[in-house]
């Protein structure tokens, strides 16, 4: 398929350019981020092939997953909304990659701000998609009732979907600030998004076999 040859394309092409770069970097390099945007923990250059590798890695499960899903069919019925997944995962994690090197050279200095604003769009993205998920066991929010029940699955990605883009939103805002009252705004914002998506796939269930 034209599309797994885009994948691999931006994949090799990004790691032949980390092999390349590689010798130009500090032997030792930031590896996380606190929530204030500072360097909590280095390591070895080397391990940057982690990230290099890791695109590939997450593609090939996004590949695999399909073919063993006892849903397998479903994947055919979502295959545009499924790849719009697949596609925003793997560029995010090159993209990852590529803000991990260019702050170990120094010339990215806020890095927080680039990865919290790079998440943020991935949440506005998957919940656009969402709601055209269909009933599977892999890709999805996945509840006991969600996986019950298929027009359960079908009204909690529908509002599941809008609280992703509202998370998203609110990520993207936040990626403006620093502090930890910030990471705790978004916190209580992801367990709220949980929690509620949780008890709604619940309650619907409820209905449903009244």
């Amino acid at each position: 398929m034209k599309s797994n040859k885009f994948f691999w394309m931006i994949i090799i092409a990004s790691f032949l350019a980390t092999l390349a770069i590689y010798p130009a970097l500090p032997d030792m390099i930031p590896l996380h981020w606190n929530f204030r945007g500072q360097v909590d923990r280095i390591g070895g250059k080397t391990s940057i092939f982690i990230t290099a590798l890791l695109p590939a890695a997450l593609y090939l499960l996004m590949l695999v997953v399909p073919k063993i899903d006892p849903k397998k069919e479903n994947y055919l019925k979502h295959a545009k909304a499924y790849g719009t997944i697949t596609f925003s995962i793997v560029v995010l994690m090159v993209f990852i990659h590529w803000v991990s090197i260019l702050a170990a050279l120094g010339i990215i200095k806020d890095v927080g701000f680039i990865v919290k604003m790079s998440v943020g769009v991935l949440f506005i993205i998957l919940g656009n998609v969402m709601p055209k998920l269909k009933f599977n066991y892999f890709a999805g929010i996945r509840t006991p009732w969600t996986l019950s029940n298929e027009e359960v699955w079908k009204k909690t990605h529908r509002i599941g979907g809008i609280c992703f883009v509202a998370l998203g939103a609110l990520m993207i805002v936040l990626s403006f600030f620093q502090g930890l009252v910030n990471f705790i705004i978004f916190m209580a914002g992801t367990l709220a998004l949980m929690v509620f998506t949780f008890v709604y796939s619940y309650l619907e269930y409820r209905k449903i076999i009244k």
